[in-house]
């Protein structure tokens, strides 16, 4: 049996003291870094980073010291799962490709979880902050790259990395197979009252797959403005 799934009721008073609360400390950390020098922003990026990554192991070693890490519910194998350990080390260590994958998995991903949190291993003690610290730290880093640090998805971007979503999927339902598990909610749907959750298997996996694409074509929409803006400009000059 994995673990008892919590989910938080969505704007109730306690999703404003979790999640509008973690959605507030994220906009402060972007205002504030803007405002720092080149080398201020490197520094806190790294500090940053360093902290997302003890994030992400703290919560293990809490589950294994409550006795309630299993192979079943642990892995991070959930798309927000693999961001939250990508968040610290982009911060890092900059590349393109894990950067690519954080922003377009971890924004989309990582919004939805806080707006109808599921916490998948219980809220009780350490893992409730855990939650909350992790998803807000993956909005966080992939913001901070984009919009502090100057990094941004490149052409067609957003494309290949729903290719790479689909044979990661192939790869973590393999997985699922052999563990009984249900990570990425391949196998089940997940219980939190989000809109985007509809219909049983397979479909809701069928409304997944176009929702990831609309959101990632929203969240690159920016960039493409911007390029076509830049080819404009670009043209009326040589015109």
């Amino acid at each position: 049996m994995g673990p008892h799934h919590y989910t938080i009721a969505l704007f109730s008073k306690e999703w404003f003291l979790s999640s509008g609360l973690t959605i507030l400390l994220i906009v402060i950390g972007i205002i504030i870094g803007r405002k720092l020098s080149i080398d201020q922003k490197e520094r806190l990026g790294r500090i940053t980073g360093w902290t997302l990554l003890g994030v992400a192991l703290s919560g293990h070693l809490y589950l294994f010291w409550v006795n309630k890490w299993t192979i079943q519910s642990s892995l991070p194998l959930h798309l927000c799962g693999i961001s939250a350990i990508l968040s610290g080390i982009v911060l890092l260590k900059r590349h393109q490709l894990a950067y690519e994958c954080l922003y377009f998995w971890g924004i989309p991903g990582a919004f939805h979880s806080l707006l109808t949190p599921e916490l998948t291993q219980g809220g009780e003690g350490y893992l409730y902050a855990d939650y909350f610290l992790s998803h807000g730290g993956i909005i966080l880093s992939a913001l901070y790259l984009t919009m502090v640090l100057g990094m941004r998805p490149g052409v067609h971007s957003w494309w290949k990395i729903f290719l790479l979503t689909q044979v990661l999927a192939l790869v973590i339902g393999s997985i699922n197979w052999a563990l009984n598990s249900n990570y990425m909610y391949l196998c089940h749907k997940p219980i939190a009252d989000n809109p985007l959750v509809m219909g049983d298997w397979p479909w809701y996996i069928a409304v997944f797959e176009l929702a990831a694409i609309v959101h990632f074509l929203l969240i690159y929409a920016p960039f493409w403005w911007q390029d076509h803006k830049a080819k404009r400009r670009n043209s009326t000059k040589s015109a």
